[in-house]
């Protein structure tokens, strides 16, 4: 060891982990001190900060990362291992953004606590472990093998987004509402070169086209009336970091023109400004459209298309992988109990059933909001069905897909049925449709449909 009788506290509300990490450190030579929750670890690190501290994810009366967070706030560098029965990539996101040395997943052996133990002992002495050395360390050591869902399809995500984190590509998260594009984004991001620099979030939905303008690319102290000083915008907070553009299919065509002209060169100029910024920035977007789709019927640019999708990557929606629904409801039972300081500990099999049967159209944010109240509603130790509160919720019953029309049957009687209410107008249809006048003309050619029969028809129609 580099210094003698290293000091180690090792904090779950396990004794027999207690006892097993405590015996296993002794071979190392360590003085080991335990607690077995976060008031009683609180008060050991008021005693002495530990050369090493050991904490389970899961403690009784607070969440394990939370706990570290608040330490690495009051200015404690020492290294950390967290370890849980139950990884996810949530958890996993969250760690590194408290600096966590090593993610264990338990059960583990002695020999792989020994060895993170040691590498973290062994490798630089406590007084040199400034926040910067723990970046590096996470950014080695820690990957996305440690996720919950039980999806081939997901896995070959994580697996890609892994593989691009440390590069500077820009990538497109496409999935529904629900899906995790959020945790996805920061984690390619913290697992990433620039993860001490800034993470920024936009909603480009959330915003007026203007006020987005401003937000992104700042502006100029007189710009406009009420621009009483200058403002950075968050494009330049962003630099050295990463830009999470959210719900880029909801970007105006104006603003897509001013985000392709910033892609060019990575430099802008703040509204009523003339000098030109530089920064360096990570662009990764994220819809619930599919973009292709928008660029078909030209609401989204073809060539703003192409600079953004360089890494495309589609998360599926929870009824294409029902095998992760039974997992995540666990892992938000326990979420969920320890927030709330009660709640059951078990889901009864019935529950599960019934929660598989459901087609969870607001995908993993539905299934938490379930089994929260599921929680709040439970009396006992067991999840049951009517703690749910399922039953205004249809089950997804089985349907024999010979017996639905094809595509291009429901898009053309679609086509008529609102070419028919708007009275044979191009433009209104084409506004309905969510389409361009173009897009209409053409697919009404490929439909065979005669634009003068039709519209004369509705014309009659419309006059009855």
């Amino acid at each position: 060891m580099p210094y003698s009788t290293p000091d180690v506290l090792v904090v779950d509300d396990d004794p027999s982990v207690l006892r097993s990490v405590t015996r296993t450190l002794e071979e190392i030579d360590c003085n080991v001190r335990t607690a077995e929750d976060g008031a009683s670890a609180l008060q050991a690190l008021g005693e002495a900060e530990p050369d090493l501290l050991i904490l389970d994810r899961m403690l009784p009366d607070v969440d394990g990362v939370e706990l570290l967070g608040r330490l690495r706030g009051q200015g404690m560098h020492a290294p950390a291992i967290v370890i849980t029965a139950h990884p996810s990539l949530e958890t996993a996101v969250d760690a590194l953004g408290h600096r966590v040395c090593h993610y264990l997943a338990k059960p583990f052996t002695p020999e792989d606590l020994l060895a993170r133990a040691r590498e973290l002992l062994e490798d630089r002495p406590a007084s040199d472990l400034d926040p910067a050395y723990l970046w590096e360390a996470l950014r080695e050591r820690h990957g996305f093998e440690h996720v919950m869902s039980r999806s081939p399809d997901v896995q070959r995500v994580y697996a890609a987004a892994a593989r691009v984190a440390r590069t500077r590509a820009p990538v497109l998260l496409e999935g529904e509402t629900g899906t995790g594009k959020d945790y996805l984004a920061r984690a390619v991001h913290f697992m990433s070169d620039r993860a001490e620099k800034h993470f920024v979030a936009v909603n480009c939905g959330a915003l007026p086209e203007q006020l987005l303008t401003s937000e992104l690319f700042g502006h100029e102290k007189g710009a406009f009336t009420s621009a009483t000083q200058q403002k950075q915008g968050l494009v330049e907070v962003a630099d050295g970091g990463t830009l999470f553009l959210d719900e880029i299919g909801e970007m105006s065509m104006d603003n897509q023109v001013k985000l392709l002209r910033f892609t060019q060169d990575f430099s802008f100029t703040r509204l009523g400004g003339t000098k030109p910024i530089e920064v360096d920035v990570r662009l990764v977007c994220a819809t619930n459209r599919r973009l292709q789709a928008a660029v078909e019927d030209g609401s989204f640019r073809e060539d703003l298309y192409y600079r953004l999708a360089v890494v495309p990557l589609r998360i599926p929606p929870l009824r294409e992988r029902t095998c992760d629904i039974e997992p995540f409801a666990r892992y938000f039972m326990r979420k969920h109990t320890i927030t709330h300081g009660r709640g059951p500990t078990e889901i009864a099999p019935e529950a599960l059933e019934l929660l598989r049967s459901r087609p969870w159209p607001g995908n993993l944010r539905q299934l938490e909001n379930a089994i929260q109240r599921g929680v709040l509603m439970a009396e006992g130790d067991l999840l049951r069905p009517e703690h749910l509160m399922l039953e205004d919720f249809p089950a997804a019953s089985p349907i024999d897909p010979r017996s639905l029309p094809d595509l291009a049957t429901v898009e053309r009687e679609h086509i008529l049925r609102v070419w028919e209410a708007t009275g044979g107008s191009k433009s209104e249809a084409a506004g309905v449709l969510g389409i361009s006048p173009r897009t209409l003309t053409r697919r009404l050619a490929d439909y065979g449909i005669d634009e003068c029969r039709a519209s004369a028809q509705a014309a009659r129609d419309a006059s009855r």
